[in-house]
């Protein structure tokens, strides 16, 4: 499979991620996402506890490895040497491995392993393996969604950091790939973006509108407003129109009494210069 083929995939495997979280916010909760697909986060194993499993889990270089053990993948973090977007990113590379299919090997009877390079929780600088490439793109992407950014007007490393929970590199990369897609305007070609952004349009109405506005708008009027059509407005003029035929009495009953008025005030007018 190609590099642009690969991207392709990490991208929309993450925005079908992303339709699945359940509370869909920023920053993505993804230690929940990956246990609702069946992965399960733990801290390292302890080696008095389980020196078998200490011992696998340290065959596999990094601060975050992933394990099959009895048919059931572990995502297991070394809590002492992971801060909080750090640890944020390992899952989210990890839970790509899943969602993307890659190959995993044997480590032991019942164990196998993803066939990775070291998980230090950020970008890889230069992965050797087109599998750790992919799985870095789908962790930008589930944590840091372009479409959202987009809404939000967020760009800049610092503020995709804080908003989304990105380490340093991860967030340097997500702005310079921001500022090509502002430049381009490319948003919502694909139909998964669009479902992606509608799906957290409540959430970007929170962040853009104070609470009591946020409560009584909906996300559609963020989007471009259109003109009513003719039919429209006329469709229009007809609800305000009076219904019905007493409607149109009480109209033609105004009318006349207006005009009675009038001619009663012109009589009077013309009798009263007749006795001067």
């Amino acid at each position: 499979m190609s590099t642009y083929r690969q991207y392709q995939q990490a991208r929309d495997t993450a925005w079908r991620a992303l339709l699945r979280v359940e509370e869909k916010r920023l920053p993505v909760d993804v230690e929940k996402l990956a246990g609702a697909v069946g992965m399960e986060v733990l801290p390292y194993p302890d080696e008095g506890e389980n020196p078998r499993l200490w011992h696998l889990a340290n065959q596999v270089p990094g601060v975050c490895v992933s394990l099959r053990v009895r048919g059931k993948w572990h995502i297991f973090v070394r809590d002492a040497a992971m801060d909080g977007p750090h640890r944020r990113f390992a899952v989210a590379h990890e839970l790509g491995h899943l969602l993307l299919g890659h190959e995993s090997s044997a480590l032991a009877p019942g164990v196998r392993r993803f066939l990775s390079d070291e998980n230090e929780g950020d970008l890889i600088d230069d992965p050797q393996d087109l599998q750790d490439y992919a799985a870095d793109i789908f962790a930008v992407r589930l944590l840091a969604p372009a479409c959202l950014l987009h809404e939000l007007r967020v760009d800049s490393p610092p503020a995709i950091a804080a908003l989304c929970g990105l380490p340093p590199r991860a967030a340097a990369l997500r702005a310079e790939r921001m500022e090509l897609l502002n430049s381009r305007d490319a948003f919502y070609v694909n139909p998964l973006e669009r479902k992606v952004r509608d799906a957290f349009g409540p959430y970007v109405v929170s962040v853009l509108l104070p609470a009591p506005q946020a409560q009584a708008k909906s996300y559609s009027l963020l989007l471009p407003a259109r003109k009513a059509s003719p039919a429209q407005n006329r469709e229009e003029k007809k609800e305000k129109a009076p219904r019905g035929w007493s409607g149109r009495r009480r109209v033609l009953l105004g009318k006349a009494v207006g005009a009675l008025a009038l001619a009663g005030a012109l009589l009077l007018f013309f009798l009263l210069g007749r006795q001067e």
